[in-house]
């Protein structure tokens, strides 16, 4: 799979090479999502639905004709970047770092931080200029791919205290190897921080705790050989893109997203042709802009997100990472 660590690779531009150098830096999420490049910025296809049926014959009789059905779906890219404007005379002087690059810095983790929250929460309906993220494509698959485990089964009793007894986490851990099966092999568990070291205490009690080492030599908790990979917060560096506010009997739940992650018919990120990553540049050619003697840099970024099997995600829902 093509992931940004390739573009990073391949690039030969030095300002996209320094931005995804930092968007790396600060997105585990982009270390692992796969990206597929599109010819146009709105792509349609048909995705399976049900399969058509088979059936053993007689000896000279024949088979009764049958079609699977499909559905079909189109994915909009959408334009994610922003623009840093600074004074001519901006880097002229003795600086720890030149403050043009401090503000690309910063302009790199927010990228980061925006393309982490949209992958997890995305919704056209609440933003019309994002793509639909992991959320919103798990709600209209179908309802074996969401495993509730709130007292209700349903999302509206009290939530599964995960560390509150073995058998808490004898459940949680179930929950896991069933969401693992239902999209056909995760390679992501997806979740927030609290999650993460929770499931690492859970692990360690169990000595089920393993680890991997990828082939950039990024090193990852596992389980069943799947990452654990915490989403991070947004960009006020204090709200959990995945929080554990989510809405059960007491408000106090949090979910783990499972993902098969691949260019075959599971989730891919995909950006629009020849791109390969964020686009930073310069749209004045080293020259002033017009109302002050200002300069500009670009970051442009057509990319959305794009699933073909309604199988891919699962989403574990109603359990708190706590003992209570």
């Amino acid at each position: 799979m093509i992931t940004l660590n390739d573009y990073f690779k391949q690039s030969k531009d030095p300002f996209q090479k320094a931005m995804l150098a930092d968007m790396l830096r600060f997105s585990d999420l982009m270390k692992i999502v796969p990206v597929d490049s599109v010819p146009a910025l709105r792509v349609s296809g048909h995705r399976w639905q049900t399969l058509p049926s088979v059936a053993f014959r007689k000896f000279g009789a024949g088979y009764t004709e049958s079609s699977g059905t499909t559905e079909e779906f189109t994915e909009t890219l959408s334009l994610l970047g922003g623009d840093v404007k600074f004074d001519r005379l901006a880097s002229i002087g003795t600086f720890v770092e030149d403050p043009v690059v401090t503000q690309m810095n910063m302009k790199a983790k927010a990228m980061a931080f925006k393309f982490n929250d949209a992958l997890i929460n995305g919704d056209a309906a609440v933003d019309g200029d994002s793509f639909e993220g992991l959320k919103k494509r798990v709600s209209n698959m179908p309802s074996r791919q969401t495993i509730w485990l709130d007292a209700n089964s349903n999302g509206t009793g009290a939530s599964l205290k995960v560390l509150a007894s073995e058998a808490n986490e004898q459940t949680f851990l179930d929950s896991l190897h069933d969401a693992i099966k239902y999209c056909d092999g995760a390679n992501g568990l997806l979740c927030n921080e609290k999650t993460q070291l929770g499931l690492g205490k859970v692990l360690r009690r169990l000595k089920l705790n393993t680890t991997m080492t990828d082939a950039y030599d990024h090193k990852w908790d596992t389980f069943q050989n799947v990452p654990l990979v915490d989403v991070g917060l947004k960009s006020d560096k204090s709200t959990e893109i995945i929080t554990n506010t989510e809405a059960v009997a007491a408000a106090d739940s949090t979910s783990i997203y499972a993902v098969r992650f691949d260019t075959d018919d599971g989730v891919r990120v995909i950006d629009l042709e020849g791109d390969h990553g964020p686009n930073v540049y310069d749209p004045l050619n080293g020259g002033e802009m017009e109302a002050g003697p200002q300069k500009l840099r670009r970051i442009d970024w057509a990319l959305g997100l794009l699933h073909l099997s309604q199988y891919s995600i699962v989403r574990i829902a109603g359990f708190k990472m706590a003992a209570s």
